[in-house]
């Protein structure tokens, strides 16, 4: 999965509550700083970007055909690969 610059080797989507998670890196999480969409990035002590915990992906590809979200650098992005992951997390669910 990626968006913008940023790769998420490690992700997992929860189809009942319809939240996914992606992680940039396993180190521990010091802050969280919610996005416009709601999201919320993960940042290690050195304030890099872990992870993001993304709100809602399916409601919003169903709606607008992608989902974006804003990076911390304050561009916004579609998340590439978030369809896969999910309708990957829906059939191993079924």
């Amino acid at each position: 999965m990626r968006s913008g610059r940023l790769s998420f080797p490690e992700f997992s989507y929860d189809p009942p509550g319809d939240v996914l998670y992606a992680r940039i890196s396993a180190e521990h999480t010091a802050r969280r700083e919610q996005s416009p969409e709601g999201d919320t990035w993960t940042f290690d002590a050195d304030d890099r970007p872990t992870g993001v915990i993304v709100m809602e992906p399916r409601a919003r590809f169903e709606r607008d055909g992608a989902v974006f979200i804003t990076l911390p650098s304050g561009e916004r992005e579609r998340l590439q690969g978030v369809e896969a992951a999910i309708r990957g997390a829906i059939r191993r669910a079924e």
